[in-house]
């Protein structure tokens, strides 16, 4: 049950890092549990908005201010829902958004939510969307534009655990048609394929969207889009598996690098080199002490270099729920190197969860799936 607490604009912390850091502030949002990060400018005004989704009672839009992020006034009905991503699914020029939602552990339904946006803000649950998808255990899922249609489909992963009902839950691509709903289309990434992670890039630069997954225990998937209504799947570039992945252009080369966090506690950079395999070797490699939740891609000191956030979680934690261990910003040089810079922390919750707000903040969620913690929005000045 979400604790709901005013937010307080001008708190919050505000302490002095290290000489190449810049002012680290952290804005407290509220307490909550979160399964998932959402981030888009809903309202058009050039400024990053979020939601904090999962078991909660109250899950709505937060809307950025001059003065600090602030509540929307619209609640969305309680579902088991999951995590949420934003596009303009029907082209009106407002952002929309899809959740996940689950099925009692495998043994019941939950069906999936598209929610559109009409012109005064309001959000509306589409119903026969068709990609409900009711006895999936729903997790991540991704809007990319899979055909090139320049119609946002949308993967969606869920637990795959088998059902008792034998009732299919496993990873689907949904094909969006014009606007008029959802049709599943089978493809190399449907399956058991893992739901730790999900997001798009484009590793070949082709300018169609690819896809990377983390899968437990296993190695990560890199889909290549074939352009012909299919994937092929890459080598996985890191040993092991993987907790968390991101595609990102790290060094201004025009390509996507590969960012792992794998379960062995290793934050590594995958340089692209243009040619398959694309991911030959880390160019940098990274192993933290404690266990590393999440990552976000983030310009903490307007350098233009791209910098990553780490979110790293205090064994035990969710026992004493208080976490001390400072989360790392790996700062990113012009001359293409990385370097460790602790983050202050001495938060309620455990660190659990980072998204990345217009670039140069961080959302970070401390409460977790199964417990509530403080939400907080992480900013830097020069």
């Amino acid at each position: 049950m979400r604790r709901t607490i005013q937010m307080m604009a001008g708190l919050l912390v505000a302490l002095s890092a290290a000489a190449a850091q810049a002012q680290y502030s952290a804005q407290f949002l509220e307490t909550s549990r979160a399964w998932g990060t959402m981030v888009g400018d809903f309202n058009g005004d050039g400024h990053d908005d979020f939601l904090l989704s999962g078991h909660d009672t109250d899950d709505r839009l937060w809307y950025w201010t001059p003065t600090g992020y602030a509540p929307g006034v619209q609640v969305l009905e309680w579902v088991d829902r999951h995590d949420c991503d934003a596009a303009d699914f029907n082209r009106d020029g407002r952002l929309d958004f899809y959740c996940t939602v689950g099925a009692e552990k495998g043994m019941g339904e939950g069906y999936n939510e598209l929610w559109l946006q009409d012109a005064s803000g309001v959000f509306h649950k589409s119903t026969d969307h068709g990609a409900a998808d009711p006895y999936g255990r729903g997790r991540i899922p991704v809007f990319f534009d899979f055909n090139h249609d320049g119609w946002p489909d949308v993967y969606v992963t869920n637990e795959a655990t088998d059902r008792p009902d034998g009732q299919i839950n496993i990873n689907h691509v949904f094909l969006n048609q014009a606007g008029a709903g959802f049709v599943e289309v089978p493809t190399l990434a449907t399956g058991k394929r893992g739901f730790q992670c999900a997001s798009k890039g484009d590793v070949d630069g082709d300018g169609w969207d690819d896809l990377v997954l983390c899968n437990g225990q296993n190695p990560g998937h890199v889909y290549i889009n074939n352009r012909a209504g299919d994937f092929t799947e890459l080598a996985s570039p890191a040993i092991g598996g993987w907790r968390d992945a991101r595609l990102v252009d790290m060094n201004h080369d025009g390509r996507q690098d590969l960012l792992v966090l794998t379960n062995a506690n290793d934050f590594q950079i995958w340089l692209n080199t243009g040619a398959s395999p694309y991911f030959s070797a880390p160019a940098f490699s990274s192993h933290l002490l404690v266990v590393s939740r999440s990552l976000s891609v983030v310009d903490a000191n307007g350098d233009g270099v791209p910098d990553v956030y780490v979110v790293l979680s205090k064994t035990g934690c969710a026992q004493v729920l208080h976490d001390v261990t400072p989360d790392v910003l790996f700062q990113g040089r012009k001359n293409g190197t990385w370097f460790k810079v602790k983050q202050p922390q001495d938060y309620d919750g455990c660190g659990h969860q980072a998204a990345t707000l217009d670039g140069r903040r961080i959302l970070l969620a401390n409460g977790g799936v199964e417990y509530s913690g403080p939400n907080y929005v992480i900013g830097w000045q020069p």
